[in-house]
């Protein structure tokens, strides 16, 4: 049987194997080759080859700037943290416009794409509309937060508008996404579908892994995501203190980088916490396994704020499949995951003392922790494998390629 084809668009993409860039696109996709022939276009950074396979994809990549050493705006923090912190980033924004519009027309004729499907609304979603009306195919649009959240001025509402109006489908990645998304443009609640994104259960599985020596004996919390304002990072910090009067062998473990990373490291400074809070910088999912099964206690203390909130946290969803126990905030897409002390704690966002509060709580009653971790896993397993969620969108590739 001859696989149809569909044109994968993406600018966060892993560039190599093992690569520390978030793999969410290149998991769905994966699981999606079963029954499709997937070709993926996201744009070329240096080391990654221009077109390959990975895991049955067809992958293409296109150069959006020359020369290609000053390209900036795709993958490390991704386009809007890199368009506020660089100047030439923001410059080559209509550079990937036209530079990925010429490559996918390119594919769509050469390949003979039957249908896209667009990830992030803002500038895939855009492009996937033009060409879209050029060459007749459907065209399904995936949003994922932040191209929704911080994007509030009437310009981008307007482009909103237009790539939602002219989608034939779109998928959110939370019910909190969902319900930004339809207070914006309720008229489009009939082809609007919450479908998260999923949770490599292979990778990501409870186990009983031993401490490293250095850690043997302390009691290990972590954190795993990007170091900005928005994931509330400063406020576990500073709630530091009043737990390591109940403890003294306390250890914070920060997995990322990013540009709040200084102003972190200094507020640990300040605090006197050198001895407790330890920066490991970014890591492949492969290596950051190990630290959600050995850890104590996984914090996710997002904010909602100018820049947005947290849509899924899929950090969150990764240490809760490894049966970490888990703290998270009440904003975004987390309260949907989390169901205060079921599967996890919740807490009050920019609240330092709840937060040193909730983290007692678990220090002090292990076998809670336990017990919420054992929920946590639970939980993943059932709503959250890829195999369950690569099924729900093969079903939406189906009625769009009837």
């Amino acid at each position: 049987m001859v696989k149809k084809s569909v044109l994968v668009l993406a600018t966060t993409f892993p560039r190599w194997e093992n690569d520390s860039t978030p793999r969410f696109v290149y998991n769905l996709s994966k699981e999606l080759v079963s029954r499709y022939k997937i070709i993926v276009l996201a744009p070329h950074h240096k080391g990654a080859a221009k077109m390959g396979d990975m895991a049955g994809m067809d992958i293409r990549r296109f150069a959006y700037f020359k020369p290609e050493s000053l390209q900036k705006l795709c993958y490390g923090g991704g386009i809007i943290p890199n368009m506020k912190s660089s100047f030439l980033a923001k410059i080559q924004m209509p550079f990937l416009i036209m530079s990925e519009f010429t490559a996918a027309h390119h594919l769509i004729n050469k390949e003979k794409i039957e249908m896209m499907h667009a990830h992030w609304i803002l500038p895939q979603g855009l492009i996937g509309v033009f060409l879209k009306k050029i060459r007749k195919i459907p065209l399904l649009v995936s949003v994922h937060g932040s191209d929704l959240f911080p994007l509030k001025s009437a310009f981008f509402k307007n482009m909103q508008h237009f790539v939602i109006k002219n989608a034939d489908f779109i998928t959110v990645n939370s019910e909190a996404t969902k319900k930004e998304l339809l207070q914006r443009f309720p008229q489009y609640s009939s082809k609007v579908k919450m479908i998260p994104m999923g949770v490599d259960m292979n990778l990501f599985k409870p186990r009983n892994i031993r401490k490293p020596k250095k850690y043997g004996k302390s009691t290990v919390m972590l954190f795993v995501g990007r170091l900005s304002d928005q994931k509330g990072l400063q406020y576990l910090i500073e709630s530091m203190p009043d737990v390591i009067e109940y403890s003294h062998s306390i250890k914070l473990l920060v997995i990322g980088e990013g540009p709040y990373g200084k102003i972190l490291k200094d507020i640990v400074i300040g605090n006197h916490l050198e001895k407790h809070v330890e920066f490991l910088g970014s890591m492949k999912s492969a290596e950051i396994t190990k630290y959600y099964n050995f850890a104590d206690i996984f914090i996710l203390p997002s904010l909602s704020n100018k820049t947005g909130t947290e849509a899924l946290g899929l950090s969150l969803l990764e240490a809760m499949a490894s049966g970490c126990a888990v703290i998270g905030t009440r904003v975004g897409g987390i309260p949907f995951i989390i169901k205060d002390n079921y599967n996890g704690l919740l807490v009050e966002q920019r609240n330092s003392a709840e937060l040193a509060k909730a983290i007692l709580t678990l220090l002090k009653d292990k076998s809670k922790a336990r017990k919420l971790g054992r929920n946590a896993a639970q939980l993943v397993r059932k709503s959250y494998s890829w195999d369950k969620i690569s099924n729900q969108f093969m079903e939406i590739y189906g009625d769009l390629l009837k």
